[in-house]
């Protein structure tokens, strides 16, 4: 049995817990929180003992794995803490809120020999990783342009309303457009550069990336902070190729592909996607294999993020060899 210590006490922090509960051979034995961590555990119904800090959680806890749940601007240090005590860490993206940040990360878990893997959550799910699984058998031929929409309410949940810093959450394209950034480089591999526009107002945010991928397609994302309260998150994704479409309806499950012979519709059902990737950070750590999401790949990932907040800010195309340590 996998013990997990999971600091923070929000809504990732639940999701989280959620997941391991549905996985047979982890539990999650402590919680960390500065003020509110006997509250998580009594609203979860949680068997876990509750700690201030990451540092009284390890040194009061026997737990083989830290699960990182809290803001951004915190995971470089609990990564570190964590690292100088030999324990393996799953952090959720983005991985840091600046490139410094994020390779003082990776260089502590290398340094110390810990697994370490990024939460970049899309890959996990089974109709975009069908999506990827398509395009790289070639099943709509050579890529040429793909777009993806990600739509949320903002995010106020989040403690003494950190998303609203800009300088803690990093906005829209670093906390929330940073999944499909991520999905297309997965997919289309590496970005030349991005151009991106952005609306900004007190209580939300709207932004919009274009992308040359280094073999020529194009990639277009919008995300927003933008929708009423009362709405939940929606998502889709389309991508084209010249021998095919692929279109995802975050609304349904289905994955549908078009082409020559005809309309293909797949509804894979199986685990949620924070609940597989969490197996595989599992499965890594008991096999000594290197996570699925590594640190490097979420620093390319976050180097595109910030590309595209300078591109938005500068109102200019930015090459990606532009943004460096």
């Amino acid at each position: 049995m996998t013990r997990i210590g999971v600091v923070g006490s929000g809504f990732m922090a639940e999701t989280h817990v959620d997941a391991y509960d549905r996985i047979d051979d982890a539990t999650v034995t402590a919680i960390a929180s500065p003020n509110t961590a006997a509250a998580f555990v009594e609203r979860t119904g949680l068997e876990a003992t509750t700690h201030g800090s990451v540092e009284a959680l390890l040194d009061d806890a026997d737990v083989d794995v830290v699960d990182i749940c809290s803001p951004t601007p915190t995971h470089h240090p609990i990564v570190e803490t964590a690292a100088e005590r030999g324990v393996d860490v799953f952090c959720e993206k983005p991985i840091a809120g600046s490139l410094e940040d994020a390779q003082a990360i990776a260089d502590a878990a290398d340094n110390a020999d810990i697994s370490l893997m990024i939460g970049h959550v899309l890959r996990f799910f089974p109709q975009y990783e069908r999506i990827n699984r398509v395009v790289d058998d070639g099943g709509v031929g050579d890529p040429g342009v793909a777009r993806a929409r990600r739509l949320s309410p903002f995010p106020d949940w989040g403690s003494k309303n950190w998303y609203a810093d800009r300088d803690c959450s990093g906005g829209v394209l670093v906390d929330l457009a940073i999944h499909d950034l991520d999905f297309l480089r997965w997919v289309l591999g590496d970005v030349n550069r991005v151009y991106a526009r952005r609306s900004v107002w007190e209580d939300g945010e709207h932004g919009h990336v274009t992308m040359r991928f280094e073999n020529g397609a194009v990639g277009y994302v919008e995300a927003s902070w933008g929708l009423p309260s009362s709405q939940e998150l929606t998502h889709s994704f389309e991508l084209a190729g010249d021998d095919g479409l692929l279109e995802f309806d975050g609304e349904g499950a289905a994955v549908v592909k078009m082409s020559e012979g005809g309309t293909e519709t797949a509804s894979p059902v199986v685990a949620d996607g924070y609940q597989r990737q969490l197996e595989a950070f599992l499965e890594s750590v008991r096999t000594g294999t290197e996570p699925p999401v590594t640190a490097e790949d979420a620093i390319e990932t976050l180097r595109l993020a910030i590309a595209a907040n300078r591109s938005a800010t500068e109102n200019r195309p930015v090459a990606l060899e532009e943004v460096v340590v």
